[in-house]
């Protein structure tokens, strides 16, 4: 069995390191390699996504409509989030960005992202303001329908959110692609085509 891999990227302690370390605990029980980093700018950033290929990202941090921060110093859209994950080609087929922050399971922001990145196929957060905790027992509860029971990740974060009353929501491409605000305010037509898929 291939072991898949796992980046977490933390721009604020906001994100509590004790909630951190029991999603890495429970990850471990799947065969998942984790690389976990305490970033600054977007160079690290780009530095973790080139030459490298994972089958979750977490963007741990604060979120809203708009943007990922720290609500100091590090302001990434989520447009350039999605380019920045495109242009780097560091996704494996299937694979989940997690957001690790608040809202980040709003339609506006998954339209945001995939609308940059052709390669993104899901996209999996909370539509809610909630704590560090919150959202570890929510991931820790989609992990265990995704990769232990192998149920789709749609109905995955659906039985999370029934187990812990967090509004947590995992969109597919698929589904989005089939509304037509999509490609009319979001989709960009020319966003990965010199990119090509490595064998």
């Amino acid at each position: 069995m291939t072991k898949k891999n796992l980046l977490f990227v933390r721009i604020t302690q906001d994100v509590l390191t004790n909630s951190a370390q029991g999603l890495f605990s429970f990850v471990q029980h799947f065969n998942i390699n984790i690389v976990a980093e305490d970033i600054k700018n977007v160079g690290e950033l780009e530095a973790l996504l080139r030459g490298n290929r994972y089958d979750y990202i977490y963007l741990a941090g604060h979120g809203d409509e708009t943007c990922f921060t720290d609500n100091q110093d590090f302001n990434l859209t989520w447009s350039e989030i999605g380019n920045l994950i495109c242009e780097t080609n560091c996704l494996n087929p299937e694979s989940i960005i997690m957001l690790y922050c608040c809202k980040g399971g709003m339609g506006s922001v998954v339209y945001q992202l995939m609308g940059m990145c052709e390669n993104i196929k899901y996209v999996c957060g909370a539509k809610q303001s909630v704590s560090s905790l919150d959202l570890t027992t929510a991931f820790t509860m989609f992990l265990y329908h995704y990769e232990h029971r192998h149920i789709n990740p749609v109905i995955s974060a659906q039985k999370a959110s029934l187990a812990t009353d967090i509004r947590l929501e995992c969109y597919d491409r698929g589904d989005v692609e089939m509304n037509p605000l999509f490609h009319q305010h979001y989709f960009c037509e020319e966003c990965g085509k010199g990119i090509t898929e490595e064998e």
